[in-house]
């Protein structure tokens, strides 16, 4: 059973805003673009591997994706993890191309892309072990104990080269199609139900009250003040920002138009600036001349507000939750 969904990372959501409404030639573009790269490569791994798993029985496999939890010092996060009435599955999902090694002496993982090129990565094998642990320390904060929980690296790319220099993976790494054969393994290994059907349901719920989104800024990351960020309504046709509002939205440069070309200027401020807006923030952002056209575009959007008048802020999380 899906407990918390595959989902697009909200980052890449982000830095696409971020591309956009810098302008052409800024410095930081291909960093930005290299990262969404990276990003959207690390997501479609994990969506493969988690479709593989829908294939588990729903009544006694439960399914979390990119589930986060405060842990101490920090918040760790787990690609995907799986509850049963046996043990508890982390899962690290890897999608490299080219041939990758697992190097216990340094504790690494080096790649080598199909260009000939070597990096080196922390190792997924001691990174997904960590994970474990906090998340053993934080189930003891719910007074949770002697849960078996196992941890699991998948290659989700097939064809990725997988070498060990010093460590036997077998167990520890496995390729995505093995994944259901690797958990019916698991299955044979613990005979004995460690939580009943009401204990798993009220720690799925725990679980998911536990998660917590993390909301990166962009801005900051990249060094990048507001101030560089190009205002105005984006044409999606023409990819200019010389879109005007006359009743509805008309490109000067293109002549397209738009009734709700606003709703994605929103979307870019709450991901790049802030969740909140007044009504004179929207008009400087969207470049807009008059209130009472700010005011009808805002209200028409049903946003939840606070204060009155000239005051009214408005809350803009709406926009990109679900």
């Amino acid at each position: 059973m899906i407990i918390k969904d595959c989902k697009m990372p909200l980052k890449i959501g982000m830095l696409e805003s971020l591309v956009r409404r810098l302008p052409p030639g800024h410095v930081r573009h291909p960093s930005i673009n290299e990262d969404i790269k990276k990003i959207q490569a690390g997501y479609r791994g994990e969506y493969r591997v988690f479709h593989l798993l829908k294939a588990l029985p729903e009544k006694d496999y439960l399914l979390f994706h990119d589930l986060r939890l405060s842990g101490s010092p920090f918040p760790f996060q787990m690609d995907i993890l799986i509850l049963t009435p046996f043990f508890l599955l982390i899962v690290e999902v890897k999608n490299m191309a080219g041939e990758i090694l697992f190097d216990n002496t340094f504790n690494q993982l080096i790649r080598t892309n199909p260009d000939g090129k070597t990096e080196a990565f922390d190792d997924p094998i001691s990174q997904v072990s960590r994970q474990r642990i906090h998340l053993l320390e934080w189930l003891k904060t719910k007074k949770i104990n002697n849960l078996p929980v196992e941890t699991l690296v998948v290659s989700a790319n097939s064809s990725t080269i997988i070498r060990a220099a010093n460590k036997e993976l077998k167990g520890k790494v496995i390729r995505k199609d093995r994944i259901l054969l690797q958990i019916a393994e698991l299955k044979n290994k613990y005979t004995e139900e460690s939580l009943s059907k009401r204990a798993i349901k009220r720690l799925s719920n725990v679980l998911l009250d536990g998660h917590t989104t993390f909301i990166p800024k962009p801005l900051e990351t990249y060094g990048i003040p507001s101030s560089a960020l190009q205002t105005g309504v984006f044409c999606q046709k023409c990819h200019t920002f010389t879109m005007e509002r006359h009743r509805k939205w008309i490109c000067h440069t293109c002549l397209d138009t738009s009734h709700d070309a606003h709703i994605s200027a929103l979307i870019d401020y709450v991901y790049l600036v802030k969740p909140s807006i007044t009504n004179s923030e929207f008009r400087n952002f969207l470049q807009i001349k008059s209130p009472s056209s700010a005011k009808k575009l805002l209200t028409s959007l049903n946003l939840k507000h606070s204060g009155h008048t000239k005051g009214r802020v408005y809350l803009l999380d709406s926009l990109i939750e679900g």
